[in-house]
């Protein structure tokens, strides 16, 4: 029974004597990490196909570490509005995943994203650490928001109709050709 009571006691004081060690190992340090800048750039928009016109866009986010230490790898999502977000996983920004130095500046881009929308879009960007094992917080996570107004003209090339009135004025030249020859 004394025997126990010493072994209780030696774990014990050897606790307490790793706990501060143990205590600042911990307590890791995240870098606060914002997003400075999101920006929609219009690559081309395509010919359209039925009712729909195609407009594919470049999807620059800029991130900046305003702290003193390096942040964890970070991965920035775009969410694209046409899908479901809880079915569709979002689309990675390049690079995939990046650790940015204290006071460093880095652009993630998501060079290609058609879409056949139009009227007030809302583009969601979001950022947070890439591994599963560092929880998201509010110095290494975060996200924006903000609205894409995309016009729905059309641009074609002929006039629906003239065709048919050059057909029946063959037509009508080739009877009225006929007609005249008898």
């Amino acid at each position: 029974m004394k025997s126990k009571r010493l072994l209780y006691l030696i774990v014990g004081l050897l606790s307490l004597f790793f706990l501060p060690i143990m205590g600042s190992i911990g307590s890791a340090q995240h870098a606060g990490v914002q997003i400075k800048n999101v920006t929609v750039q219009l690559l081309e928009t395509r010919p359209p196909v039925g009712n729909k016109v195609i407009h594919v866009y470049k999807i620059i986010a800029v991130l900046y570490n305003n702290d003193t230490v390096a942040s964890d790898d970070i991965t920035v999502n775009f969410y694209d509005p046409e899908f479901n977000s809880s079915t569709t996983p979002p689309m990675k920004l390049s690079p995939l995943n990046a650790t940015l130095d204290p006071k460093e500046t880095k652009t993630f881009i998501l060079a290609e994203w058609p879409t056949p929308l139009s009227g007030k879009i809302p583009i969601n960007v979001s950022f947070g650490p890439s591994s599963p094992t560092v929880l998201p917080n509010e110095k290494n996570s975060g996200y924006y928001a903000l609205t894409l107004t995309i016009t729905s003209t059309k641009n074609t090339a002929s006039t629906p109709g003239f065709e048919i009135l050059i057909v029946f004025g063959a037509i009508a030249g080739f009877l009225l050709s006929r007609k005249i020859k008898k």
